[in-house]
């Protein structure tokens, strides 16, 4: 007959395996495809919408950069003027596409 250890020793490993298994289980799920739950992908709204991120994370690099001292208020302002432009193009052509598409 098993001694106690032997207990002991099997319920670590049940209670390791149920801990992994709690943990790798919606990493081992099939997730259901992006394009599945909100249609076809349009490659234009794609690249606006990338376009926007970008000049977004630009504006927030520049800010940082022009409070560590690494830009001069008018080199940060050109920067922000730039990038802002970019940002507010993206999201115009983004409103625009997104009222020409017909309501359900």
């Amino acid at each position: 007959m098993p001694d106690a250890s032997t207990f002991a020793y099997a319920a670590g490993l049940a209670v390791i395996a149920a801990v992994a298994w709690g943990i790798a289980a919606p990493l081992l799920r099939v997730a259901a495809s992006p394009a599945a739950e909100t249609g076809p992908i349009d490659p234009e709204r794609h690249r606006l919408e990338k376009q926007r991120d970008l000049a977004y994370a630009a504006i927030k690099e520049a800010e940082f950069d022009f409070q560590m001292g690494k830009l001069s208020s008018d080199d940060y302002a050109a920067l922000r003027r730039t990038y802002e432009t970019r940002a507010l193009a993206a999201l115009a052509e983004l409103d625009r596409r997104r009222a020409d598409v017909p309501r359900r």
